[in-house]
């Protein structure tokens, strides 16, 4: 019998997350979105799966998993339950507006250690993985990190109150990188520029990062911009490594890009729910790149970025 899932929020990732479960053998078993259309659109890819519109209704004792896929602004009352249940969770970017959203979930986890995975998807990338094979037991310089594009087009998306903004929606994503590839953040200096949002977040931003090691990194990220320009660099004391575009691709040393093909985009998706799924079946937290408390430590980062664009001041990460 295949993996039995739940999909909690029926927008793009909820869609993503269906249609992997299926490409991989397993069950659909509910699908939830207060938006009953969009529920339907999503239950139609997996026939015999119940709609709803409120998670509460959910019978946790049918699945395996759950993908929380709804707004940031929606998470961390669901993670719990799903957690005290013993079902395994897989929770989108960013795990919430904030790290607090998340520690009642991860005092659960303190208790009664279970299966969670958190979609920084990158981390999975081959690119990526060769990179932090290169970089290994090398002294890291320094990082740099640019994340230029446009705004997402769904209405939650630029909202403070919904996503926390464009900084802890997106630009959470090169944070994450940074910290995969060098290590955890000690401190923060942030500057927002270029015109606030429509509904008053900052668009853009420049950080200055200091990693625990004490290398020095920097981080641009705008949503203002009307096409992708993304890259990051990681500096050592014999080398660098550069990853480029949005697959973050590898350029080698001769200068070819790897993998020579480029991606196809939404594989990466089901890579990373290939790993969930292997989790579950080996109830090991091994397959997984990216869960629950490491995310956290993330979300500090961003946090103390957010708390900067504030102050102006140098915060540190809690």
């Amino acid at each position: 019998m295949g993996i039995r899932v739940a999909v909690l929020g029926c927008g793009r990732m909820g869609r993503q997350r269906a249609r992997a479960t299926l490409s991989l053998g397993g069950r659909v078993v509910a699908v939830c979105d207060p938006d009953l259309p969009r529920a339907h659109e999503v239950a139609a890819l997996a026939p015999g799966s119940t709609v709803l519109t409120d998670w509460r209704e959910l019978d946790l004792a049918s699945i395996d998993g759950v993908f929380v896929c709804t707004p940031p602004s929606a998470r961390g009352e669901v993670e719990v339950s799903a957690l005290e249940a013993g079902v395994a969770v897989f929770v989108e970017k960013p795990i919430g507006l904030s790290a607090a959203q998340s520690a009642a979930a991860l005092e659960v986890l303190r208790r009664k250690p279970g299966i969670t995975a958190v979609g920084y998807m990158n981390r999975y990338r081959p690119s990526v993985q060769a990179a932090r094979d290169a970089l290994g037991g090398k002294a890291i310089l320094g990082l740099s990190g640019n994340w230029a594009g446009t705004r997402y087009a769904v209405p939650w998306w630029d909202h403070e109150t919904l996503s926390g903004g464009p900084v802890n929606e997106q630009a959470t994503h090169l944070v994450d990188l940074a910290r995969y590839l060098v290590g955890d953040v000690r401190e923060v200096h942030a500057m927002a520029g270029g015109r606030p949002g429509p509904h008053g977040a900052p668009e853009a931003a420049t950080v200055s990062l200091r990693f625990a090691g004490d290398a020095l990194g920097t981080v641009l990220y705008t949503c203002q911009a009307r096409q992708k320009t993304i890259n990051l660099q990681v500096i050592t004391e014999d080398r660098s490594v550069c990853l480029e575009g949005w697959d973050f691709r590898l350029r080698r040393d001769d200068g070819r890009l790897f993998p020579e093909a480029e991606p196809e985009r939404d594989k990466i998706f089901e890579l990373e729910v290939a790993a969930f799924f292997d989790a579950i079946r080996k109830d090991s937290t091994a397959p997984i790149l990216s869960d629950l408390p490491d995310a956290m430590r993330t979300q500090g980062t961003v946090d103390a970025i957010r708390r900067s664009l504030k102050s102006s001041r140098i915060e540190p990460v809690d």
